[in-house]
């Protein structure tokens, strides 16, 4: 076919005269013609011409096929308008064309006008048919993927482990119940369709069923952590109810999703009860350990006082301070309820009230930063704190001098910086921490290498300890 635009006509006559002339008559009107003698030439002038627009086919050929098994072997494998044509008009004649699709059947011999009209005519319809069947087509896929999404939704729905309830969202009537729900509350799926919700015996008795109804419809979306639901046997189960609303086919429908959680309850119970008897036991042993430090300082006092050795009943008061400062943070972690983190400020200020009672004649000044640490490391500070302050009441202040001790506390640069500060008599001018055999000393040596930090002590109008550690 040329590609100057013009439709391309099939001419299947086998009258070479007849057929010359309408092809002149019908390239003069615009068409471009291809005229073939037979029905098996025309059959494979379609095999390789795939751009011919419309077939005229007599209907007389006179030869093996004529022009009605023509039309049908061409019209199985091609979808093209075809027209009849034949200088028949007997009712027999006509009558071989009924159940073949055709777009005409045009006698011989009409005038050329009537022949470009019925052409024209057959062009329209053809047309018309295709976009018909475009659409028959796409109607077809279309409801082919709501059968599968209608199966797969329905399959979905009635192997859900959850129980469903499908609503009408203007009157709350029930229109579907899937399996699951029927087996939970032990009512039919008749007892359910065409029911309110608030009928339903399992939500008969929930005064909230019209409420949650008319909040549905308002908020589109509403969610019930834990609902008592009563089955038809009348067992409780408690359920989790979440529903929303969508729209199907234009209108809005609700689903409600209902969620047997009473195992779950059962073992929220049961977790709750292991909770509050962990909770009491660990009262228990916090109150029986706070008795067992009290019992073992008041036997190192009772010991000392029975002592006639001096230096026997400062070691004892000594060790006595020590197990205090452990009970104080024992009990800042029992009264704040942390096991694992303590305030170095709070726990601090136990430490230093309690060594106040050791000497009264040294005033004890403190500048203490609320800075949190592990209670391993915060015993390691409160230790630190009790052998240099009993350290300084011991020797920067021989013979119950007057004096004061600075204690600061802070961070600096991300690192936590302690220093304690007498304005006692100081240390010996060669002195040296790692090189001492006191034992305060020698334990807060051992401590700060614990924390991973340094010692520094300035020996000038009195005595500077400085420890730095990592925070």
């Amino acid at each position: 076919m040329p590609s100057d635009g013009k439709k391309t006509i099939l001419l299947v006559e086998d009258e070479a005269l007849i057929g010359m002339n309408e092809s002149m008559q019908l390239k003069k009107y615009g068409y471009n013609v291809i005229h073939v003698l037979s029905g098996q030439e025309a059959i494979q002038i379609l095999e390789n011409h795939n751009q011919i627009n419309l077939v005229l086919m007599d209907i007389d050929l006179g030869s093996e096929l004529d022009g009605t098994q023509t039309a049908q072997i061409i019209l199985k494998k091609h979808s093209l308008p075809l027209i009849f044509l034949s200088s028949h008009i007997e009712p027999e004649i006509v009558e071989k064309t009924e159940n073949i699709t055709s777009y005409g059947y045009v006698v011989k011999n009409s005038s050329i006008t009537v022949l470009d009209a019925s052409i024209k005519m057959a062009f329209r319809l053809h047309e018309a048919y295709s976009v018909l069947e475009k659409q028959k087509l796409e109607i077809e896929t279309r409801k082919k993927e709501l059968q599968y999404f209608e199966k797969r939704y329905r399959r979905l729905f009635e192997s859900a482990k959850d129980g469903i309830l499908i609503l009408n969202a203007e009157t709350g009537i029930i229109v579907d119940v899937n399996p699951f729900l029927i087996q939970m509350l032990g009512y039919s799926k008749e007892q359910f369709l065409d029911k309110n919700l608030w009928d339903i015996g399992a939500f008969k008795n929930i005064d909230i069923s019209k409420q949650l109804f008319k909040e549905l419809q308002d908020k589109e979306y509403v969610r019930y952590e834990n609902l008592p639901l009563e089955t038809k046997n009348g067992i409780l189960v408690h359920v989790e109810f979440v529903s929303n609303v969508y729209l199907v086919d234009s209108e809005k429908v609700i689903q409600c999703n209902i969620r047997d959680i009473t195992v779950r309850k059962l073992y929220e119970k049961s977790l709750t009860k292991h909770i509050d008897e962990n909770e009491a036991l660990l009262k228990e042993i916090q109150h029986r350990t706070k008795n067992s430090f009290n019992m073992i300082t008041s036997l190192i006092y009772l010991r000392g006082n029975a002592c006639d050795s001096i230096d026997t009943k400062n070691t004892l008061k000594e060790l006595s301070q020590r197990v205090t400062s452990i009970s104080d943070l024992y009990t800042l972690l029992y009264e704040t309820d942390s096991y694992y983190n303590v305030q170095l400020q709070s726990y601090c200020n136990k430490v230093i009230n309690s060594m106040h009672q050791i000497s009264n004649k040294v005033l004890i000044d403190k500048d203490i930063e609320e800075i949190t640490v592990s209670t391993k490391d915060a015993a390691t500070f409160g230790m630190i704190i009790v052998e240099l302050l009993s350290n300084a009441f011991k020797y920067a202040f021989p013979d119950s001098q007057k004096g004061t001790v600075h204690i600061e506390l802070k961070t600096i640069n991300s690192k936590i910086v302690l220093t304690i500060q007498d304005n006692g008599i100081g240390f010996q001018k060669d002195f040296n921490i790692s090189e001492t055999k006191t034992m305060g000393l020698h334990l807060v040596n051992l401590m700060v290498k614990q924390l991973d930090g340094s010692i520094e002590i300035v020996n000038k109008n009195g005595t500077k300890v400085m420890i730095t550690c990592p925070l």
